[in-house]
């Protein structure tokens, strides 16, 4: 009798089934990373982003993306700093496109003017050319991206933050310390209320700090020093209850400092000096007893110190010089670990504490005769 053919269909049917599952599941993944591709316009702009920046033998392709994460760029062989380069450049993709999403180019000694093609990489999230030797202004157009961190810091940037900028309903950080910007600072600023950090300082802002600004109650970090502006130390700065390090020194705004500083009890670096006109009794800082720096130098402070200092028991540096502070340093100032203290230049009287020469501690104290 002939054994029946039948009883191995089963396995036959199963073993075909196999190997189709097999073959569709490559072919799909085949097929995703083919799909997954940047956009034609994506790819120039980033081969015109690399030539304004003087990087004309960077090589992008619209596959350099593929599977998302970094960037896969080719480079020439004499160009070692762009792998630095490319290595920070970052994209996400879905199953059937790329887009950049994040460009970090940090203290590569980049030159070149700042290319308004970013403007084009329209899921562009994070901009950080930090430490470079870009010049140029900041173009309008920057305002059209979804950014939440935009970053020049250090670089040779000219004219005046673009009001375009406030447009970013994103934006969480605009970092443009030590740059040449100048020109009023925009009210417009004050829209962008998801930002958390605004560092604007060794610039040439003039003008008033915008009342809009009070809206940016998510802020964190503030700071404004060595630019010359004008008018009072504003009042609103007690809506920036989230603040963490306001730095206002050098400036040359009037005083006194506003009362209203005494609801940032979250502050643990507060730097304000070289306030103008009339003098003013020691803020009410008692509430902010996790502060490890604090300078209040020459901001026209008079009568004594409060003796509250001595329970910021985390205060590293404290700064009171040149002021009109009177009477004795307080015995409960000694309880804290300062590495520094300056409190020279004031109308001090009594002699020297005897704790300013425990430990490693640094003491400049030149009581009044």
């Amino acid at each position: 009798m002939k054994p029946s053919h039948r009883q191995y269909a089963p396995a036959t049917t199963g073993l075909k089934l196999l190997m189709f599952t097999i073959c569709l599941f490559q072919f799909m993944n085949e097929f995703t990373s083919l799909a997954q591709l940047l956009p034609v316009e994506e790819v120039e702009a980033l081969q015109t982003i690399a030539s304004r920046l003087q990087y004309s033998d960077w090589q992008v392709a619209r596959n350099s993306c593929s599977g998302g994460g970094r960037l896969n760029i080719t480079y020439s062989l004499n160009s070692q700093n762009l792998v630095r380069f490319g290595s920070n450049v970052t994209c996400t993709c879905n199953t059937t496109e790329c887009h950049i999403t994040h460009i970090q180019l940090k203290g590569l000694n980049v030159t070149g003017v700042l290319p308004e093609e970013f403007a084009n990489l329209t899921f562009l999230e994070e901009i950080d050319l930090s430490r470079n030797y870009i010049n140029g202004s900041i173009p309008a157009r920057f305002g059209e991206l979804p950014l939440t961190i935009l970053s020049l810091l250090g670089n040779r940037i000219s004219g005046p933050i673009p009001s375009e900028i406030g447009d970013i309903a994103t934006l969480e950080e605009l970092v443009l310390e030590d740059n040449l910007l100048d020109g009023q600072l925009p009210s417009n600023l004050g829209r962008a209320r998801s930002l958390r950090r605004i560092l604007l300082s060794a610039n040439n802002f003039t003008g008033t700090v915008p009342e809009s600004f009070g809206n940016l109650t998510n802020l964190t970090d503030f700071r404004i020093d060595g630019n010359t502006l004008s008018g009072r130390m504003p009042s609103f700065i007690g809506n920036w209850t989230r603040l963490t390090r306001l730095d206002w020194q050098g400036t040359s705004m009037e005083g006194p400092i506003p009362s209203t500083i005494s609801l940032l009890t979250n502050l643990t670096e507060l730097r304000i000096t070289d306030l103008t006109g009339p003098s003013s009794t020691f803020p009410d800082l008692r509430n902010m007893t996790s502060m490890t720096r604090l300078h209040l130098r020459n901001c026209m402070l008079t009568g004594s110190i409060p003796d509250y200092i001595g329970q910021m028991t985390r205060l590293q540096n404290l700064d009171l010089s040149f002021n009109m502070l009177d009477g004795q340093v307080p015995d409960s100032i000694g309880r804290v670990s300062f590495a520094t203290v300056f409190l020279n230049n004031n109308s001090l009287s009594g002699n020297i504490p005897a704790w300013a020469f425990v430990g490693n501690r640094k003491m400049l104290v030149i009581p009044h005769p």
